[in-house]
């Protein structure tokens, strides 16, 4: 992007217009630059355009011009909320972009020797001609982008790397010809021994009348709604899943016609990937085809135990199909039983550091217990009890029980903590479903720093 050096030379606040203009740029640069990290960038992939630059450009000469005090705030607003801004919709990117944009649009940018990262290899130049800038960029910065300038930890080059070599993968999977040749087996008779392996691994439909007989609703155990509403929903996944595996083997078989949904089922078999319509009545899963297969039959063994055994004393909070209602029948339970409007309560966090503490085998008195969550980007110390820097290499780590406690919304002391999104998946991003929520986030934690 073009600057005018008449302009930029002339503006009566020479260094902070020179210090202010580099940071905008560099902000520019980095939140173009943040997307090759995928959900670790943005949880959306946003087209940001040179206009944004532009019309921020030309806004911050105006204010430098018009005030005599440089109005941070309000120069912030209008990079992070409305030029750049205005293309962010999810809350947490929009929390992020205006984080970022307040390492350079900061007073502490007028000082002498004012870093953008702890190694101080990204720093503001010496004032000067917009040729020297030009000298520095080619002489001064890093060739390679260190991943401190994104704020990010050094895992995520990892994850760059590997977001990379499965996009590169997926394309030479979809282009592999669907015939096996030479003396192995044909397509058809790897589809039938996959359906066959799926089949003898897949349970029976849930007996939901059963179900709602071991587990009555009741006024003061919603629990026993979400359970039902699970199984229903667990049901015609299973129906989905078992109703296509027998077709696809009946069709090969010439006894049905393959349609063109049974063939994208069989070609998504053969590629070890979701078959889309498995996934239109799934819930969000990112797993390849045989990992996702052995979650399923986890999870409902889960509710069977359920079924057979009562609630359980800890929930596997990631096992549930629509974990929202889950949250709202633990609300309900504990404002029918200390009868308190539900919406002046809400969750309070405590991770269970050293689980010998707590009775995990009676269960929560109040609220619950949960155990499946990971953490992305940074891991759980268990010794000093808060969030710390990941271990390098390692990108997932497990997050230890929680206790979802409940109390009055006022008071709950939050202290020094990390708001944390909870999301299905990885991929973070998802769509708003007709109950308001979106298909992928959860919840919100908070988590001790």
């Amino acid at each position: 992007m073009g600057i005018d050096e008449t302009e930029f030379d002339e503006c009566p606040k020479g260094v902070a217009v020179k210090r202010l203009m580099w940071g905008l740029c560099f902000f520019n640069a980095l939140v173009i630059e943040r997307r090759k990290y995928g959900p670790l960038g943005w949880n959306i992939p946003y087209e940001f355009s040179a206009s944004d630059l532009r019309i921020s450009q030309a806004q911050l000469y105006m204010f430098l011009r018009h005030y005599q005090d440089i109005p941070y705030e309000a120069l912030k607003y209008m990079v992070a909320e409305a030029n750049y801004g205005g293309r962010v919709t999810d809350p947490m990117d929009r929390r992020a972009i205006s984080l970022i944009l307040s390492d350079f649009y900061t007073p502490d940018a007028l000082k002498d020797g004012y870093k953008y990262s702890e190694s101080g290899k990204y720093i503001i130049p010496p004032d000067g001609p917009i040729s020297s800038y030009i000298e520095y960029i080619k002489n001064e910065m890093p060739t390679t982008d260190l991943t401190e300038v994104f704020g990010l930890h050094d895992n995520a080059d990892i994850t760059s790397a590997i977001n990379e070599t499965n996009q590169l993968l997926g394309t030479a999977l979809s282009l592999m010809p669907r015939k096996a040749g030479g003396a192995g087996k044909s397509q058809e008779e790897i589809l039938q021994d996959m359906a066959k392996s799926i089949l003898d691994k897949l349970p029976a439909n849930f007996d939901v009348d059963e179900a709602s007989k071991k587990h009555p609703i009741m006024y003061n155990e919603s629990l026993n709604t979400v359970l039902q509403q699970e199984l229903l929903r667990f049901n015609k996944l299973i129906n989905e899943v078992r109703s296509s595996l027998i077709n696809i083997g009946k069709a090969i078989k010439g006894e049905v016609v393959m349609s063109t949904d049974l063939e994208k089922v069989a070609n998504s078999l053969f590629d070890n990937l979701i078959p889309e319509l498995w996934a239109k009545q799934s819930y969000p899963s990112l797993k390849p085809l045989a990992s996702y297969v052995m979650d399923l039959i986890q999870r409902l063994k889960f509710m069977k135990d359920w079924i057979d055994n009562g609630a359980p004393k800890t929930f596997w909070l990631s096992g549930f199909y629509f974990t929202q209602s889950f949250l709202t029948g633990i609300k309900q339970n504990y404002s029918r039983k200390y009868v308190i409007a539900i919406d002046k309560i809400d969750f309070d966090f405590e991770v269970m550091s050293d689980p010998s503490k707590y009775n995990i085998e009676a269960g929560a008195e109040d609220g619950a217990y949960i155990y499946g969550l990971y953490l992305e980007g940074c891991r759980w110390s268990s010794e000093q009890g808060v969030l710390a820097e990941s271990t390098p290499k390692v990108l997932y780590t497990s997050l230890p029980y929680m206790w979802l406690k409940l109390a009055i919304m006022s008071d709950i002391n939050r202290g020094h903590s990390y708001q944390c999104p909870i999301y299905k998946t990885s991929r973070r991003a998802g769509t708003l479903s007709t109950t308001g929520h979106s298909t992928n986030f959860v919840m919100h934690t908070f988590l001790q720093m």
